[in-house]
């Protein structure tokens, strides 16, 4: 019986992974009103149906323009930057996905689907937000709405705007260079062409939308932990610290750290305890520690083509049979025995609950125990999707203020953060007061590393501080090779339909 399912199971994936995906030839303008109707059609526990239908097409199949398994929203794109990052390792390829990611042939073409899917989906998502914003805030923006309900809505599309564009200076850029021309920016849905702007401007929109969210959050009395399934007031200030980080001078450094500690201190929630630590990082209602996720049931519909499916050896999907991914040996290596997170991973047989046994391979360090399904540690057990999907926890902005801190030169703010974390991991967190400039900010972005595995974060963390970073001795292609954070081959192109469907990008 076993047999017959993998069977099926195989065949399933080979169909799905044979089909073409040809781009859909279209510029960052293209979105009506009516696209957003149909996402939004189901909108039962938020207020505002199109605010809904943003957070749902987030985590949709196929919402970068294809028909691809590894296309399905942010997560999707997380474990593309995971795996450039040279962190998260395809350990085999028996369906292609990822292969051309992996060894970075995808990227140093314009005309891939790989640099296709994320600039048309974050476009096509900065025009969903732009909609509700001119809607409630006029066409320049800067309206404010007189009901709080409509302000919080506002605040919302404000900051998923400035998130958006986050994500696109991190895959499209090399960092911070003020006066490089980047990305168009769009601030209203309107249909003609903007050329491409420069670094500062896009970073001053980011600024100026996080800005406001945050004082209409506190105009409508919202300056306070929400529901954790959307951009609250914390999280608004959580992307705001990104942003600070990303710019890196020193005033936009001490902005970060205290944006960071503001969400540390106030936003209530509460570091993950080495119990939490090993529980699957599977539903929001079970981490005191997440600050946004996407809330995912069988409604929801996800199955084959989902994070999960791709990462989660236990779920119905291409990890589970074979096509799996894990850390790179060295960063294992790295990670003290006695530290809770050494645990969250294994190159040894896998067995679940009842007994089967699974082997990956002796150079598949997969997270088993850090990611498995909500429906528990069984092999093939999860086919629709009922795990959610982690955007933001609180862990992070303890890195990120131990980052910024130690950046600024602040090393004994930096130090009392880190070994805060570091306390509930192992058991002797004294080597940290050692640590010192260039050291400390190293020991900080390696903690990063081996902390968010998985979650898309380090790729951003290596560009922000200028780092160099080496692939694995068990990388499938590139073993052992080091790349500069500015390196053009770990880089995402300015993909060739927008080139050729906005004639103003280089004006």
């Amino acid at each position: 019986m076993k047999k017959v399912i993998m069977l099926a199971l195989g065949a399933g994936l080979f169909l799905g992974s044979c089909s073409k995906d040809y781009l859909e030839v279209s510029s960052t303008r293209t979105m009506s009103k009516s696209d957003i109707d149909k996402i939004s059609q189901t909108s039962p526990h938020l207020k505002d149906a199109s605010l809904y239908g943003i957070y749902a097409y987030n985590m949709t199949a196929y919402s970068g323009g294809t028909t691809g398994h590894d296309d399905f929203g942010q997560k999707g794109y997380d474990i593309y930057t995971d795996m450039v990052s040279g962190d998260m390792n395809l350990n085999a390829y028996g369906y292609g996905w990822y292969r051309d990611i992996a060894n970075l042939t995808d990227l140093q073409n314009p005309s891939s689907t790989t640099n296709h899917k994320p600039w048309r989906f974050y476009y096509f998502m900065v025009r969903a937000t732009n909609l509700i914003i001119v809607d409630l805030a006029g066409q320049d923006g800067n309206g404010i709405p007189t009901s709080d309900k409509d302000k919080v809505v506002l605040a919302e599309a404000k900051a998923l705007r400035a998130y958006m564009y986050y994500n696109l200076v991190n895959m499209y850029t090399a960092g911070y260079d003020a006066n490089e021309k980047i990305l168009p920016i769009y601030e209203a849905p309107i249909y003609t062409n903007t050329p491409a702007k420069k670094t500062q401007e896009v970073f001053a929109l980011m600024e100026k939308d996080l800005k406001s969210s945050l004082s209409l959050y506190e105009s409508a009395g919202e300056d306070r932990v929400k529901d954790r399934i959307s951009v609250d007031y914390f999280v608004a200030k959580g992307i705001l610290a990104y942003v600070y980080a990303a710019k890196g001078t020193s005033d936009a450094l001490l902005e970060a750290a205290k944006l960071s500690k503001d969400v540390i201190e106030g936003g209530g929630y509460s570091l993950a305890t080495k119990e939490i630590l090993l529980k699957g990082f599977n539903k929001v209602n079970d981490n005191p520690n997440w600050m946004w996720g996407g809330k995912i049931t069988t409604q929801t519909d996800l199955d084959l083509v989902s994070w999960w499916g791709q990462v989660d050896v236990f779920t119905y999907s291409y990890a589970a049979i074979g096509d799996t991914k894990g850390m790179s040996e060295q960063l294992y290596n790295s990670i003290p025995e006695k530290d809770v997170r050494k645990g969250q991973f294994s190159n040894k047989k896998t067995t679940d609950v009842n007994g089967d046994v699974r082997d990956f391979g002796a150079t598949a360090y997969v997270a088993y125990n850090k990611f498995y399904s909500a429906t528990g540690r069984i092999f093939m057990g999860q086919r629709i999707i009922e795990s959610d999907y982690l955007y933001m926890r609180l862990e992070e902005m303890y890195l990120l203020n131990a980052e910024v801190n130690a950046r600024v030169g602040n090393e004994g703010e930096a130090k009392n953060t880190l070994k805060e974390l570091m306390a509930i991991r192992i058991a002797d967190t004294s080597y940290i007061d050692g640590l010192s400039s260039t050291g400390l900010v190293d020991e900080i972005l390696k903690q990063t590393r081996i902390e968010l595995w998985g979650e898309g974060k380090v790729y951003a963390a290596i560009k922000r501080n200028k780092k160099s970073f080496q692939y694995g001795s068990n990388h499938l292609f590139l073993r052992d090779k080091v790349y500069n954070f500015n390196d053009k081959q770990t880089t995402w192109r300015v993909p060739q339909d927008e080139l050729l469907n906005n004639p103003v990008y280089n004006n």
